[in-house]
């Protein structure tokens, strides 16, 4: 990191305060006034905000008056706690502020060393250079007054006590607020709520019986049938196919999109602007073919997939011929394989010997799709084969009651250390990561160890980035000194400025908020993460380890790991001196950065500039498709919890370390968590939205790791303390470094009997809320108050009721065709509700929509956005929206592997004034069944750009449903 000098200037003391809270201003004005806010449209009824209101005052006023109650239903319970944590942050460091910057300031200032002449023990005369923004810190206390020293003490065991108070009062707070939470009638009645992972599952108890036998002691009178389990299988084959469907579905898309510019271009030119007479969302599907052809062309797929790749090699007659050249549309070399099909030749296949053509690029992906589809339908009834696809040493156990599954995941499953372990209660089935699903016990070993080789090595090897970028920032000086750098003297001093200046700051800010938690998140997936939420606690603790050593330590002592760590392994009783003589004269450098990066960070989170300058700059140089354009509209910009919550543990560590030793950071990390509260108050109120959630887990591991500064604080303490001289160059604090020492000392206890006092509840839930929990629930569904006086017919009703919900919601063995037999038969159930569900939603869709006859143009924008929001709006989002044959089917499939039920691609093209969409559409229906394309809510504007005004056509109809599982 770059090296801190001693002291602040005034130039530099102005830079501090000028430039970035400037920026910050901007920025949060510009977000007030641009006022995105997506959840006021984009989300289902229930999650809806109002508008933001247009006046700044009544904006604050609406931000500051948000309930918590408010917050945990549009947030989820990780925004609420992340909200909590800043306040809590707040009530921390605000009275801290008020308390220690009045008294310090003075006592560091006042006839302190400054900037004049002393004599030494020796007689000599020599100066001190303590200036700027350090007289106001601990090494400007005159030696001549080192009992001044006794007042730092008082303060830092105030810190230290104040500090420890409030997180265990936070600690206990979050065991409350997630308890109630999870214990509420609402979330009781989900399926995560009551479902169990379990891994390294031995091989004899690899199937649904032995797992029931195993498992049934938790559930009312040993009745299996309260069990619904799901044994994993490798179904990493098929996934490849889909993943590589999907992959050619977006190259066709892209092709067929060419062409369509190119021709619709021409088409205008030549005067012909006629608005197309389209029906909503119209579509040319298989639906329009009989049910003998679909037979024929089930029983000759291979016959008629490869007629039909000819017939399109062969340019027959199509419509975009009359406005443009044949020779426009993309070629690609084939070579035919062994097996018969043809595929793409590379320099890197040399070897690969056949028969090779050339072919138009469109031609052979349309086949090529048709074939992949032919390919996974084949799959689809082998999904219990054990050869193909081999069960893995996973399952998901779905319990009656939520108590159950909480018991079952907390004592131990197996006499044997290691076995059935470990495992995972709340597993929401949109967050589980499959992937991982068979990762062995060694395999996890393994992984673990190689994840932390990878982090070390990361540590290591950030001094490259961060030394290019230092020499950046002295570009002016380096283009004077350095000879072979004189080119650079012709530049501009402007431009010099601003590459040694911004830029050096955003890709500095670029590699620490965007490139290392994306590479801690790798290796947390590598490390195998079971579900998102995991990854995303893994993710925490990788990235705020990092953050710590090397924007906190190795900053503060001016080094880097290379340096520091034999030092520390060759005489670790050295780390307070370490600390002590290098922590005082860093605080400048965390002026700055806390200035730059929270002030502009809380900016950029209301203006939200990555995503308008992507949306405005970068975006319209691509080829966006309608289903790109369609993600990037109906896509919620959604919180990356690991990052938010380690950069703002990692601020509140550098407030807490130079509490006592630089009272003025006191100030300024009280502003920055201030701006963050309000600021993320508004984020996640009106624009963001969870995909995933940790129900609170990250906020707990956030105040655990505030202990790393509360550490490092008394350790460098004990080494100042050490290091005072009096006068007369003795020392003149040893009492002080004592005291601290017994400081130290007590923190630790305290930690370790807090952690183990609370650590059972931070996960599991009590049998003691069992009862007030079923209480909540029978007055939630028969509207009881609670009273005394209620008969027991009453109860005995609303357990009946209870009973007849959870059958129908969470307990779909117990629904109308019995329990679910095998993999295959549950997923051909499901896909085929889905496929159901899906004409329902298109045709619901298609009624909301109003036709758009002319061109988009700006005026329409927001009729677009209309039109999507109540699109969205269509699709169904909670269990109560469906049938009771849907909700069974949906409900057995839930945690089985997504790809089992993948909807079959559709090709989606925008419909465009030449009808170039229509004759594709047309062309595509010589492939049957296994290509499907559609034009439906998609619109290529008079500029040859593309409006969507629905989700894409193939979009699983449920996904909104996976919210609520």
């Amino acid at each position: 990191m770059t090296t801190t000098g001693n002291s602040s200037s005034n130039g530099t003391f102005d830079t501090i305060f000028g430039g970035p809270p400037a920026v910050a201003n901007a920025q949060t004005q510009a977000g007030v006034a641009l006022k995105g806010q997506p959840k006021t449209y984009l989300v289902q009824d229930r999650l809806r905000v109002e508008a933001v209101p247009a006046n700044p005052i009544k904006w604050l006023r609406r931000i500051f008056s948000i309930r918590d109650d408010e917050l945990m239903l549009k947030c989820g319970l990780d925004g609420y706690f992340f909200i909590r944590l800043l306040r809590a942050l707040i009530i921390i460091f605000v009275p801290l502020m008020a308390v220690l910057v009045p008294v310090l300031l003075p006592i560091n200032y006042n006839k302190g060393r400054g900037n004049r002449l002393h004599t030494t023990t020796g007689g000599k005369l020599v100066r001190w250079s303590v200036t700027g923004l350090d007289t106001l810190s601990w090494q400007n206390v005159d030696p001549a007054r080192t009992n001044r020293y006794w007042v730092h003490l008082v303060f830092a065991l105030l810190v230290v006590a104040w500090s420890l108070f409030r997180m265990y009062r936070e600690k206990v707070n979050f065991i409350d607020v997630r308890q109630r939470f999870l214990t509420s009638p609402e979330h009781r009645l989900k399926a995560s709520a009551r479902t169990v992972l379990i891994t390294n599952i031995p091989s004899e108890y690899r199937s649904k019986e032995a797992l029931e036998a195993l498992y049934d002691v938790f559930v009312d009178n040993d009745d299996r049938s309260r069990l619904t389990v799901w044994v994993n299988r490798d179904y990493g084959f098929l996934r490849a196919l889909v993943a590589r469907r999907r992959s050619l579905r977006h190259a066709l898309e892209k092709a067929e999109l060419r062409i369509l510019r190119s021709v619709n271009k021409a088409y205008r030119k030549g005067g012909e602007n006629k608005a197309p007479k389209l029906r909503v969302g119209q579509t040319v599907r298989d639906s329009q073919t009989s049910d003998d052809e679909k037979e024929a062309m089930v029983k000759n797929h291979e016959q008629n997939i490869s007629s039909a790749f000819e017939a399109d090699c062969n340019q027959g007659p199509q419509l975009w011929h009359k406005y443009s050249q044949p020779s426009i549309a993309p070629e690609i070399s084939l070579v035919q394989g062994k097996d018969g099909f043809w595929k793409p030749t590379s320099i890197l296949r040399f070897w690969v010997s056949g028969e090779r053509k050339k072919a138009p690029k469109i031609a052979w992906l349309r086949a090529e799709i048709a074939r992949l589809t032919v390919q996974i339908d084949e799959l689809l009834p082998k999904l219990d084969d054990e050869k193909l696809f081999p069960k893995q040493n996973s399952a998901f156990i779905q319990f009656d009651r939520q108590m159950a599954a909480h018991m079952a995941c907390s004592l131990v499953s197996h006499n044997k250390a290691g076995r059935m372990s470990p495992r995972f209660v709340e597993v929401a089935p949109h967050e589980i990561i499959w992937p991982n699903m068979g990762v062995t016990s060694l395999g996890r070993f393994v992984k673990t160890c190689l994840a932390l080789i990878l982090f070390a090595a990361m540590l290591f090897l950030w001094g490259i980035p961060t030394t290019i970028l230092s020499s950046l920032s002295k570009l002016g000086t380096l283009r004077d000194t350095v000879s072979w750098l004189h080119w650079l003297r012709k530049w501009p001093n402007w431009i010099v400025g601003l590459i040694s200046g911004p830029l050096v700051s955003i890709l500095l800010a670029l590699l620490i908020q965007l490139v290392v938690p994306a590479l801690a998140r790798k290796l947390a997936v590598l490390v195998g993460a079971p579900t998102r939420s995991k990854r995303e606690i893994i993710t925490q603790d990788f990235y705020f380890t990092f953050l710590f050593i090397e924007l906190v330590i190795l900053t503060a002592v001016s080094s880097g790991v290379v340096i520091i760590v034999p030092q520390i392994i060759n005489n670790p009783i050295n780390i307070p001196t370490i600390l002590a003589t290098s922590i005082p004269t860093s605080a400048n450098y965390f002026f700055n950065y806390l200035i730059v990066q929270s002030l502009g960070f809380s900016g950029s989170v209301l203006f939200q500039y990555l995503r308008v300058l992507y949306i405005n700059l970068i975006w319209p140089w691509f080829t966006q498709t309608p289903r790109e354009e369609g993600w990037l509209q109906t896509t919620i910009p959604h919180q990356m919890w690991g990052n938010v919550y380690s950069l703002s543990t990692n601020f509140a560590v550098i407030g807490l370390i130079f509490s006592v030793i630089s009272p003025l950071m006191l100030v300024f990390v009280s502003l920055t968590f201030s701006m963050f509260w309000v600021a993320y108050r508004h984020n996640y109120y009106y624009v963001q939205r969870n995909k995933v959630d940790t129900h609170g887990l990250l906020f707990n591991n956030a105040i655990s790791q505030l202990f790393a500064g509360i550490y490092v604080l008394e350790i460098a303490l004990i080494g100042l303390f050490l290091l005072v001289r009096d006068a007369q160059d003795n020392v003149a604090c040893k009492s002080q470094a004592i005291i601290m020492i017994v400081v130290l000392i007590l923190t630790a206890v305290f930690h370790f009997v807090m952690e183990r006092h609370l650590q059972p509840l931070y996960e599991f839930l009590p049998v003691t809320l069992e009862d007030s929990a079923v209480d909540a629930e029978r007055r939630l569904l028969t509207g009881h108050d609670g009273n005394e006086d209620s008969t027991k017919e009453e109860c005995r009703e609303s357990n009946d009721l209870r009973d007849s919900i959870e059958d129908a919601m969470v307990r779909p063995d117990r629904g109308l065709t019995g329990r679910p037999k095998s993999m295959s038969v549950t997923a051909d159930q499901a896909r085929t509700a889905l496929s159901k569900l899906r004409k329902e939603t298109a045709a619901r869709v298609a009624n909301i929509q109003a036709h758009l006859p002319e061109p988009i143009n700006k005026s329409r924008r927001q009729e677009v956005a209309d039109q999507l929001g109540a699109a969205i709006a269509g699709y169904p989002d909670e269990l109560t929206d469906l049938t009771p044959g849907e909700r069974e089917a949906q409900l057995k499939a839930a945690f089985q592997d997504p790809v089992t039920r993948e909807p079959p691609p559709v090709i989606w093209i925008p419909q465009d004034p030449a009808g170039i969409s229509e004759d594709a559409i047309r062309q595509s229906k010589k492939y049957g069944p296994y290509l499907q394309y559609s034009n439906a809510g998609a619109f290529l504007t008079s500029t040859n750009k593309c409006e969507v005004t629905q989700p894409a056509p193939d979009t699983r109809p449920d996904w909104l449903l996976d919210w609520n599982l």
